[in-house]
């Protein structure tokens, strides 16, 4: 149970997608003042329902920190997030000392160390928090945060982590949460990337995709992101893997800056990036991941 301390916190959230609105959701159910940046017509109409039951809506990020003891930023990238922390309506311009700013997007390790170091010349507290999970596990609370930074600011913050993640990993120090998702990315792009491959191999050389489907189940070629690709395999369903092509491009354009800075051997790390260059290229960046398979079919000339 949180303490009076802990659940008066009032958590403001920038960037309130497909995860961020989910996530702000638990919070405010619990009891917690939630401010949210809302900088579009399309934010507001997403978060109606928290602005009905009494989100604060703010306009910039430096309103969000005036006021909150949490920021939690949920973006795209890390272009993103350094606007939010350096732009001129950003969150550095009226921190509050103490303030623990939580960078939960997929961002790349060097530049999450230089946002760590300018929240803390300001007095503030930094954490790197990278989810998995999709959508409906933010809608349902049940997200993975994979977590860099001061294990005791992790402490303080964990009960209002708990009312959105099912799982909270602590990786290490600053950015540790960061690299460690994009190891995940890596992982599960490329196992993405595989499956749309074998598919459309399948399709090109009269394998019966449904029998493709059981015989992978049933062996040690299964796994989570063939439980969500096999729907749109056999009945065109990608809302299992609503993840787009472009995102997925972005994290492993950032999985190989961060292999190249390590100067660690990226031979299929490089190749998973170029199908994923390869599918934008086709016009498929909008499309959710499993799309890839048709980015695999019209190079194979199939349907």
């Amino acid at each position: 149970m949180m303490n009076d301390s802990t659940s008066s916190l009032k958590v403001g959230f920038i960037g309130v997608g497909m995860m961020g609105c989910g996530m702000a959701k638990h919070v405010l159910a619990k009891g917690h003042p939630v401010a949210l940046l809302i900088r579009k017509k399309a934010d507001e109409e997403r978060c109606a329902d928290l602005l009905t039951h009494g989100a604060q809506p703010l306009k910039t990020a430096a309103e969000v920190a005036a006021t909150a003891d949490v920021i939690i930023i949920c973006v795209t990238g890390s272009p993103q997030v350094e606007e939010v922390v350096f732009g001129d309506t950003g969150i550095l311009q009226t921190l509050k000392p103490g303030c623990v700013v939580v960078d939960c997007s997929t961002s790349l390790p060097d530049s999450t160390r230089r946002v760590a170091q300018a929240i803390a010349a300001k007095g503030g507290q930094f954490l790197d928090a990278a989810m998995t999970g999709t959508p409906k596990h933010a809608d349902e609370g049940k997200l993975n945060l994979l977590v860099g930074g001061d294990p005791e600011v992790l402490t303080s913050v964990r009960p209002v982590f708990a009312l959105f993640a099912e799982n909270i990993f602590y990786c290490g120090a600053v950015s540790a949460g960061h690299t460690t998702k994009l190891l995940h990315q890596f992982v599960v792009l490329g196992n993405a990337a595989i499956l749309a491959e074998a598919f459309s191999c399948a399709s090109k050389t009269g394998v019966n995709l449904e029998v493709l489907c059981d015989v992978i189940a049933s062996g040690g070629a299964n796994s989570t992101a063939f439980q969500r690709f096999r729907p749109y395999v056999l009945e065109g369903n990608d809302q299992l893997f609503r993840f787009s092509l472009a995102n997925a491009h972005k994290d492993m354009h950032y999985y190989a800056q961060m292999t190249g800075e390590a100067q660690a051997v990226s031979l299929i790390g490089d190749t998973v990036h170029n199908v994923y260059t390869m599918a934008g290229n086709l016009g498929y960046k909008t499309a959710f991941v499993p799309h890839l398979l048709s980015s695999f079919n019209r190079l194979n000339g199939s349907s």
